[in-house]
Parts: C-alpha cells; sequence; structure tokens
C-alpha cells in the first residue's frame, strides 16, 4: 500500500472506513468489493488528504518502473472504480476530485487511526472532527438549515427511486431541453476535460437563449448521464424534457470534429444533426466557437421565426468562468484563484462574464468560512456593480447583487428588484429561482417560495442541495408528509448530505419519532467524521433517553464550532441557535449581536424563528434591537 501510510492505519471518511491492514473498504460497517489497485490508488490519497497528488506520483506509489502496464488507462480505470464503490460523480465529487491535466485530491474530511499507537495521525479538534478539511455545513444555499437541530445517523435509509421527479411538477408554457455530455472520442483520457467544458459552456450558451421559451436543464443534473446506457426516453422522462442534445468530440489529424444531435424525446428521433470542423489549437477557443455554434443552430431548429442568437465567448472569460466553479478548499486555493482573476481581468478589464464570475467566487469564500462576509460581500457587490455597468442584461450578475444588498444592507426591496430582474433576463437559471424561494421564505410567503423552489428543482431535478431546501421551507410550512418525500428524495440523490439527514432529525423531533432523529443525528455526525461522538450519542439515547441524547449532540457541536471559531469564520448565528436550544440566554444574545455585527448570512431568518428558537429572550432589549436593524418590509 501507500508508503507514507501507517501499516495498520484505519481511515474514515462520511459513512465509509478503510483498514490498511485488510485491505477493507467498508461502508457503514458493511464491506465494500474494491480491487488491490484501485484500493492502492485511494490509500495513498487518504495519506494526503486535501492535498494534489500528480499522475506521477502516483504511478510511482502504485505502478514501479518494471511494471508493464498502459499507465494512463490503468489510473483512470482505478479511479472509476474508486468512484463506483463510493457513489461519487466526477462532475459533482463529494470524496474524490479530478484536477485536469495535473492529478487528484481527495477533498473531504478524514481520519485515521494508528491502531498499533492507538491515535489520530490528523489532527483533531476538540470534538474529535478534523477540522481544517471540514467544509462548514452552514452556507448561503442552506442557511435556512442553521435553526435545524445539529446532528444526524447510524441507519440510514436511502430514498432509491430517484428517478421519479421529486417535485411531482412539470415546467410549462417551455420547451424543456437537456444537453447531455458529450462524449470524448480521441482515446485519450486526459482529454475529458475538453469534451467536459463542451457541454458546459453549450449548456450555458443555450440557457442565454429566449429563455421565457426554452428552458434548459443545469449542467449539475446533466452532467450525472455521462457515459450513461439509457435511452433518450428514459433520460427524457426522469429529467422531464421535450428534446435532447447529443455530441460527440473526435480529434482526427490536425482537426478536430465536434457531432451534435438534436433528439425528440416523444419518439427518439432526430429533429436536427450537424458536424462542426475545427484547426486543432488551444481547446477554449474550440470550445466557445462549437458551443455558440451549437446553440445557435440547434434554436433556430427549434423555432424557425425566432431571431434570437447569442454572439461568441470570449476564451479567458470561459477560463475564468470555469475557475468560479472550480472547488475551493483552503484560503491558499482561494488566493490562487483570485490571484488568477486578477490577471485575467488586467488583460479584459471591461468584459462582464469574468466579473460576474468574481462575485461568485467572493460569496463562495464567505459560504466556505475562508472570508468574513463583511468583505467578501463588499467585493462581490463591487464586481457585480462592474458587471452590470458594462452588460445590465447580465442576469447572474443581479442575483449577487441582491445577495449583497440584502446580507450587508438588509435592503429588501432593493433585493427583490435585482432578483426579479435576474429572473426576466434568464429564467433558466435555478439558483435564481431558488434564491428567490428562499428570499419569499424569509418573509413567510411560504406559497410562492415553495413554487420557486419548485422551479429550480424542474431545472436541475438531480441536484440534491435544491431539494433540501425545498424539504425544509416545506417543513416550515406545515407539510411535513411532502417535507419527508423531498429530503429522503435529497438523501437518494447524495447520501452522503448532512444537511437532508440534519433536516430529516429535525422533522421527525417535531413529530416525536425519537427513534429516527436520533438515527438521523448520528449520521450527520458519522458523515462529517465524528464517528466517537456519533456512538456517543447513540449509547446516551440507549441509555438516559432522546433529551439526554439530543443535549449531548448540541454540546459537541457546540464544542467544534467554537474551536473552529479560531482559525476561520464561522457562522456566530448558527452559534447563538445552540445556545438557545441549551438555555443558556446570555450567550445565545452575544453570539446573536455577533451575528448582526459580522453581516451573517442567515440572519435574515430570524423573525421567521424568533418563537421556535429564541422564544426564550425575543422580548429581551438586545433581541429586539437587533431585529429592528434587520429592517423586515411591512
Amino acid at each position: 500500500m501507500s508508503p507514507s501510510s501507517p501499516p495498520n492505519a484505519i481511515y474514515r471518511f462520511g459513512a465509509y472506513e478503510l483498514d490498511v491492514r485488510t485491505r477493507e473498504l467498508r461502508k457503514n460497517g458493511l464491506r465494500i468489493r474494491c480491487q488491490e489497485q484501485p484500493l492502492q490508488v485511494l490509500v495513498a490519497l487518504l495519506a494526503r488528504p486535501g492535498e494534489l497528488l500528480t499522475r506521477e506520483e502516483l504511478r510511482q506509489r502504485v505502478w514501479p518502473e518494471d511494471t508493464f502496464v498502459d499507465f494512463d488507462h490503468a489510473l483512470t480505470t482505478a479511479v472509476k472504480k474508486i468512484r463506483l464503490a463510493l457513489n461519487d460523480e466526477a462532475d459533482a465529487p463529494r470524496y474524490l476530485e479530478t484536477v485536469p491535466r495535473r492529478g487528484y485530491r481527495f477533498i473531504a474530511p478524514v481520519q485515521v487511526e494508528n491502531m498499533d499507537a492507538r491515535q489520530t495521525n490528523v489532527p483533531a479538534t476538540e470534538d474529535g472532527g478534523v477540522g481544517p478539511l471540514e467544509r462548514p455545513i452552514f452556507n448561503r444555499r442552506v442557511f435556512l438549515l442553521t435553526a435545524t437541530m445539529i446532528g444526524i445517523v447510524v441507519a440510514v435509509f436511502y430514498w432509491s427511486n430517484h428517478h421519479t421527479r421529486a417535485s411531482g411538477m412539470s415546467m410549462t408554457g417551455r420547451t424543456m431541453l437537456a444537453v447531455l455530455p458529450f462524449e470524448n472520442l480521441t482515446n485519450d483520457p486526459s482529454q475529458e476535460y475538453f469534451s467536459d467544458g463542451m457541454t458546459e459552456e453549450t449548456i450555458a450558451q443555450l440557457g442565454r437563449l429566449n429563455s421565457q421559451h426554452l428552458g434548459v436543464i443545469a449542467r449539475t443534473s446533466a452532467m450525472k448521464y455521462k457515459h450513461s446506457t439509457k435511452s433518450a426516453r428514459e433520460i427524457g422522462h426522469e429529467l422531464n424534457t421535450d428534446y435532447l442534445l447529443e455530441g460527440s468530440i473526435r480529434r482526427e489529424g490536425p482537426q478536430v470534429r465536434v457531432l451534435a444531435q438534436l433528439v425528440r424525446v416523444s419518439d427518439q428521433s432526430p429533429r436536427w444533426s450537424h458536424q462542426f470542423d475545427y484547426e486543432f489549437g488551444e481547446p477554449l477557443y474550440i470550445e466557445t466557437d462549437a458551443a455558440t455554434d451549437i446553440a445557435n443552430m440547434v434554436y433556430s431548429a427549434l423555432d424557425p421565426a425566432s431571431k434570437a442568437h447569442v454572439p461568441k465567448a470570449d476564451a479567458t472569460d470561459v477560463y475564468l468562468r470555469g475557475l468560479a466553479n472550480s472547488n475551493i478548499h483552503t484560503a491558499d486555493g482561494l488566493d490562487r484563484i483570485l490571484q488568477e482573476f486578477d490577471e485575467g481581468l488586467q488583460k479584459d478589464p471591461n468584459c462582464a462574464a469574468p466579473l460576474t464570475a468574481l462575485a461568485r467566487v467572493y460569496e463562495r469564500g464567505a459560504s466556505l468560512g475562508l472570508l468574513k462576509p463583511t468583505d467578501a460581500y463588499a467585493r462581490a457587490l463591487a464586481a457585480a456593480n462592474e458587471a452590470i455597468r458594462l452588460d445590465p442584461s447580465n442576469a447572474e450578475a443581479h442575483i449577487y447583487r441582491a445577495e449583497a444588498l440584502l446580507t450587508v444592507d438588509y435592503d429588501w426591496a432593493g433585493a427583490q428588484t435585482e432578483i426579479q430582474k435576474a429572473l426576466t433576463l434568464n429564467s433558466n437559471d435555478p439558483n435564481a429561482h431558488e434564491w428567490n424561494g428562499i428570499f419569499l421564505s424569509t418573509q413567510g410567503k411560504f406559497d410562492p417560495s415553495i413554487s420557486e423552489l419548485r422551479t429550480a428543482v424542474d431545472l436541475d431535478p438531480l441536484n440534491a442541495e435544491f431539494l433540501v431546501t425545498l424539504g425544509h421551507v416545506l417543513m416550515d410550512a406545515g407539510r411535513p408528509v411532502e417535507a419527508e418525500t423531498q429530503l429522503k428524495a435529497a438523501i437518494g440523490l447524495d447520501p452522503a448530505s448532512d444537511a437532508a439527514h440534519s433536516s430529516l432529525a429535525e422533522l421527525y423531533e417535531s413529530n416525536k419519532r425519537y427513534a429516527d432523529a436520533i438515527n438521523e443525528t448520528t449520521t450527520a455526525f458519522f458523515l462529517r467524521g465524528h464517528r466517537d461522538q456519533a456512538l456517543n450519542i447513540k449509547a446516551i439515547y440507549d441509555k438516559s433517553g432522546f433529551a439526554a441524547a439530543k443535549q449531548a449532540a448540541l454540546r459537541a457541536r457546540l464544542a467544534y464550532l467554537l474551536d473552529q471559531n479560531q482559525q476561520r469564520f464561522v457562522s456566530p448565528y448558527e452559534i447563538s441557535v445552540i445556545y438557545a436550544k441549551l438555555g443558556d440566554n446570555q450567550q445565545s444574545l452575544h453570539w446573536l449581536e455577533a451575528a448582526y455585527r459580522q453581516r451573517d448570512v442567515a440572519l435574515p431568518c430570524l423573525r421567521q424563528v424568533q418563537k421556535s428558537i429564541f422564544g426564550a429572550v425575543r422580548d429581551e432589549p438586545e433581541f429586539q434591537q437587533v431585529l429592528a436593524s434587520l429592517h423586515y418590509p411591512g
């Protein structure tokens, strides 16, 4: 196995553990079949979590020089088998991230126990977690979930029928289209980034075309069909689309050949097809040219009378937009991305798209606790404002302006105006619909909120995070049966979603299903890498009952957050909620005031939960002052 791994180490991550001595990979205690070479690659990655291992480093560790093998093919195959064993996906990784042209990185929190030394080799936090590598549970997308019971599950119930549309609704009045992942026919696995880039840019270009009449499924859902053997009818049914766009890329000597075909789902018949030939060169230029040509020709085939078209994008803009979508794990990684943006924008300061992507990077930096919200959203607002000045029709920039206006200034009217502009400019953006749904729910407008969140799910039906948000709002709206359906569907798509399990724990607690609530609570701790805390909570429940176990879960989570608060930004609102549930009113008010000073993104939901969570302090002057400072409309 990996020479840097202790010979008797046990690695734990999420619901999995890998025993180096016995060479067994287990999930929730059950063994998973995995061949020797994939196991060796996995151990090498687990030994250095969060770090990039180059393809050459992996070759030296797993395939010695005297081994006669097609290394590129062997490594690609090994990585595919690892992902299959971990139920992971290349385009939306939870565990194993591909760094194009370079190598791989294990991105989940990892605990390692040396069975000889009986101690961990990874620095642990007070509650036993691995602090620097763990992404905080709290971010803009799930900020409604911070009011939940903190924790989750030993016995996991996975919702298997994720092929059924979870929302139960369909888009009406629009033709719906999904762009399937372009096939890489170059016989070169390293060119996967090229075909994936073609897919993503085609989705982006089509999404900008007359979004009031053409709905385009988001990349998160579309990319899940990479290498799928399902028929057009099956995929169309699962995504609820009228058409599918299929494509492939092949390099033939000095040329790159791109084939694209539009298929009608109802009878699986081709509606349009075309072959594009380009001189081999910088892949980004081919991506932008081909994606633009395909988008315009497809739309013309669907609506011959329309004159709508999208102009060709600049390759640098496409690169920076892609960079903004890359995974960020550390402050150093964020700094490197920001430096690349700085260099790119110096070359072309008068283009809106990279500025919008820069706003997205700042927003994500705040969500991950790598930047303070006050700093991050001020910078995001400046970037969004400049993007809108250069291109008022840039829908995404209006979304980031809305987020900044609400987070920094609590300007509800201004945020609402920006959201409506974004939706008018591009109704194909699921993030805009989700953000609008969250915005409406914080004001107690549940019916329109749920409608917007269902639209987000329609546009990105295989995105578990959207289902979690919808499930939580359904809970707040007093619709627990529907909420449970959505949350279980989210777990079916992403069994490692601690947010989904946390919400289920809250739902079960409210229905007095205490055994189920504790199962969900301990699962969340397992998924976060906090195995000892999960076992302790379960033992307390078995001995002393639900109330004691809940207190233990809250205190374990609080200990972790307070420890992490010494190293990075941690949501003071979440800490305030935990103190409120523990009955420490003074500390709850202290951290609530800190949440206001630091512009915690969760604070807009305060009025909605003032009775259920802050009932003991809601009449205190400090609480009322914070509430008044949020300037709620009406």
